[in-house]
């Protein structure tokens, strides 16, 4: 079981952020239920860090997953762009 202390406020701020921008991509890109996808990642993410009693390793993965996602979306952009 993790302790809550000064940094649990500041997780969930980045949580909110990590889910926001979830959101907002599956906003953007026309999923069905873009809220769900949104509070999916945000309840999986704290649930992640109850049975993993960790949170910077979390967030670090999370931000990861993130990164190679928006490589990804630049690569399939330049590459329409020169089709």
């Amino acid at each position: 079981m993790p302790a809550f202390g000064i940094g649990t406020p500041l997780f969930l701020i980045a949580q909110a952020l990590i889910s926001s921008f979830v959101y907002s991509e599956a906003k953007k890109y026309g999923s069905r239920s873009p809220l769900v996808v949104g509070v999916s990642v945000f309840v999986v993410g704290v649930g992640l860090a109850f049975i993993f009693s960790t949170v910077i390793e979390l967030v670090a993965v999370e931000l990861l997953v993130i990164l190679i996602y928006l490589l990804g979306v630049n690569a399939a952009k330049r590459r329409s762009a020169s089709a």
